[in-house]
């Protein structure tokens, strides 16, 4: 058995997330998004409001520059807006439109994350959830940031 500091912590995660993004993003091209689309909409809908884009970009764990690019696609369907706010901050909100579209979606991620649970195990996916909220927390405080467990 090959010993932790011998695998890639960054390789071995990266093809895991590659794996299961597959998975998800097949079920939510039905509702024309990815997986990370999916996820910055629900973010917003949870935030029930305009959230800055430095909070966004800090909860999805993207530099800005990135967070941008992920949002112009949604910027342009509508299902987003980008306004000013406090100051120079700009924030983020979900229109109408997306608000529908988080909610057609819904199933097709409830799909998908059904067929990971009854592979992986319920369980064991709570057991790995709390693990990578440690390997997160342990790789942001390496570069002086904490992530929350929400």
């Amino acid at each position: 058995m090959p010993s932790p500091r011998s695998i890639c912590a960054a390789g071995t995660l990266r093809r895991a997330t590659r794996s299961i993004a597959r998975l998800y993003d097949r079920r939510l091209a039905e509702v024309g998004l990815t997986t990370t689309q999916f996820s910055i909409l629900r973010s917003l809908a949870r935030a029930k409001g305009p959230v800055a884009l430095s909070q966004l970009a800090e909860e999805q764990v993207f530099e800005r520059t990135s967070l941008y690019r992920a949002l112009e696609p949604l910027r342009q369907q509508k299902l987003i807006v980008i306004s000013a706010g406090d100051g120079r901050a700009k924030v983020v909100a979900l229109t109408a439109l997306g608000i529908k579209r988080v909610t057609a979606a819904l199933p097709h991620w409830e799909e998908a994350q059904d067929a990971f649970l009854a592979q992986f195990g319920s369980a064991a996916w709570g057991a790995l959830a709390a693990q990578l909220v440690a390997v997160a927390n342990a790789a942001k405080a390496i570069s002086g940031r904490q992530l929350d467990d929400s």
